[in-house]
This record gives structure tokens, sequence and C-alpha cells, in this order.
């Protein structure tokens, strides 16, 4: 009798055990409702709640906003050297120019090894107009009169990426009127 009693009672436990793991593990039906949730709001807003989620954090962090279609690697990468000082000649974390600030992210993000001077960036890039930009172009300058000396790399909106000398990495606006009157010329690295 003792046996019977105890092995009923492991049996009892057994399946209240298995009852509770059951209740605990989302359903087959659950997991397929919520993929069709996503799949509706992607063919509505064109990204996943988890996308969506990604691109207005990012759109903190970089300071305007994301239309949702930008290169993820490049915004992490990018967010990851910001506020990084300017360092003449620096191609680090601990400090970089702008062509190095450049042709680091170039390397990671697209595996692509830039020239190193600013000047050899714009000989060796397609010219395009500031209409045509796209992700990832660089944008060159002429701030110190008729040569190139300055570069950055487009990231969307009218927005670029540069390693500036009194401030450091930042994200800036082609129209602000420094820029704006600097502006040379985007170019087209082939990737």
């Amino acid at each position: 009798m003792r046996i019977s009693l105890i092995f009923s009672s492991c049996i009892v436990l057994f399946f209240l055990h298995s009852c509770t793991y059951l209740r605990e593990t989302p359903s087959y039906r659950e997991a397929e409702l919520q993929e069709r949730r996503e799949t509706r709001q992607r063919a509505r807003t064109g990204v996943t709640p988890a996308e969506s989620a990604f691109y207005e954090e990012y759109s903190g962090i970089l300071g305007y906003s994301l239309n949702g279609t930008e290169n993820p690697v490049l915004l992490r990468e990018v967010a990851g050297w910001l506020g990084i000082p300017y360092r003449y000649g620096g191609t680090t974390k601990a400090g970089a120019d702008c062509s190095g600030f450049a042709k680091m992210v170039y390397l990671e993000v697209y595996g692509i090894n830039l020239e190193r001077v600013t000047v050899n960036m714009a000989q060796n890039s397609r010219r395009i107009g500031k209409r045509n930009l796209r992700e990832g172009d660089l944008v060159f300058f002429r701030i110190n009169g008729r040569r190139i000396s300055h570069v950055g790399i487009y990231l969307s909106n009218n927005k670029f990426v540069h390693a500036s000398t009194s401030r450091g990495v930042i994200v800036s606006d082609l129209d602000e009127d420094y820029y704006s009157r600097n502006f040379a010329f985007g170019g087209r690295v082939i990737r």
C-alpha cells in the first residue's frame, strides 16, 4: 500500500509539473499569430517592431529622424565613433582626423581600404552632386580655399558624419551655412 501511495504521488506530481510546463510555453498558435502581426506591420510600415525600435534608438543617438531604410551596420559603427576627439593623423577611437575616420569606417562597414589622404579619396571616387547623394557616399569640402581639405560620410536626410577639428566626430547637416558654403562635391566609392 505504501509503495502504491508513493507511486501515485509521483505520477500526480509528474502530471502537475507537465501541465505547468505546457501552460508556460507559448503555443504554436501564439507564435504563428505573433508572426502574422509582425508581417502585417512590415507590410504597413516596412519594418518589424524590432527594427522600428532600433531606428528609434539610433535616431536619438545620431540626433535626427531616421527613415528606417538606413544600413544598421553603418549606423552602429558611426554611433561608436561619436564624440571621439579630433587628432591630426589619427585613425583610432583615441583620436582621428577626418580622413582617418572615413577610412576606418569604410574598412569596418564595407571592407574597403580607402586612401589615407582626403584629396586622394576625392581623386579615387566618382563625383556626384549633392542632390544625388546616397548613404555611404563621401562628401568633400574646400575649407581652406581651392583645395579639397575635408571629408565626411553621408548618412541620410541631408546629414553626414565627420571628424570636426573643434568638436571631434559629430553629425552635421549639409545645409548648415558653413558646410553649404564649403561643399565641393560628393564622391561615390565602388563597393
